[in-house]
């Protein structure tokens, strides 16, 4: 089996994060020298299209970094589409919708019993729909289905758990990499964000191509995506009752069920993996600085 885990040159961690950190500030100042000189803030105040160039210069930089070339790269694609698994994919990312939905119902439902009318101004003002452009539309998904998925498997796979595990083991590396994707992604279910990233590292291990998790994190954020495209779309925003809270709770507790049922299954599946990791381990060089 190709072993693409091996094939592109180290890149270490501060190093990146300090890559990400310079590639936002110097989108940033760019941006708000133009404002000041032609007196049009509006690329300053369009989030999206900072994050969407900032990532996109991002991902050059790490590209470039790990040495990505033209042959490489080709060779990867071949041999991502012969070890690609569909049943597989769609199973992980069936998992991680489960797990989401069913925290975020379970939170709702036992938030509305301690706090009912904070949640009920917290549901109102997040159902107003906000005025948006399909531009935005289309850069907002640019960011969510193709940029993020690229950016952070080449983040937190191919970059933290890779260096963390050879460190120290690849447990560690599984838990330290994956708990820092959930808490980055706390507007969403940490916990289902938690369980995705671990996912994630068992598919890189098992497959030794990032391309891999990539597709999965593609399929996962596309259909998070969805229901955002229909601009006209309207929300109910009649204040949550005690029945409401209560049915909430009992999905919640279905769904999560579900999905810790396959993420079990998935686990015990392909437990041999962690077994395996990546080799050799990193003796006394420095994991984080180059």
């Amino acid at each position: 089996m190709l072993d693409f885990t091996k094939e592109f040159k180290e890149v270490k961690i501060i190093p990146a994060v300090f890559w990400y950190i310079f590639t936002l500030f110097i989108v940033i100042v760019i941006a708000s020298i133009k404002g000041i000189l032609t007196g049009d803030m509006d690329l300053l105040d369009n989030e999206n299209l900072l994050s969407l160039i900032s990532t996109t210069l991002f991902i050059i930089i790490l590209l470039y970094k790990f040495r990505v070339n033209k042959d490489k790269l080709l060779l990867m694609i071949k041999d991502y589409l012969e070890k690609i698994n569909i049943k597989e994919i769609f199973g992980v990312v069936t998992t991680q919708i489960c797990l989401s939905m069913g925290i975020s119902l379970l939170l709702i439902g036992i938030v509305y019993f301690l706090f009912p009318d904070i949640l009920n101004k917290l549901l109102s003002e997040s159902s107003v729909a906000e005025a948006s452009s399909y531009g935005g539309l289309f850069i907002a998904m640019i960011i969510t289905v193709i940029c993020a998925p690229l950016m952070e498997e080449l983040l937190f796979r191919a970059i933290i758990f890779k260096r963390i595990s050879k460190k120290f083991n690849i447990y560690i590396g599984v838990i330290i990499s994956s708990l820092i994707f959930g808490l980055l992604h706390i507007e969403l279910a940490i916990i289902g964000a938690f369980i995705f990233g671990i996912a994630c590292c068992i598919l890189y291990l098992k497959y030794k191509n990032i391309l891999i998790p990539m597709t999965v994190h593609f399929f996962n954020n596309l259909l998070a995506f969805l229901p955002q495209l229909d601009l006209n779309a309207t929300t109910d925003t009649s204040p949550m009752t005690n029945n409401d809270a209560i049915s909430s709770i009992m999905f919640g507790f279905i769904l999560l069920l579900i999905g810790l049922s396959f993420f079990i299954r998935f686990i015990i599946n392909n437990k041999k993996y962690l077994k395996s990791g990546f080799s050799p381990k990193l003796s006394q060089d420095n994991i984080y600085l180059n």
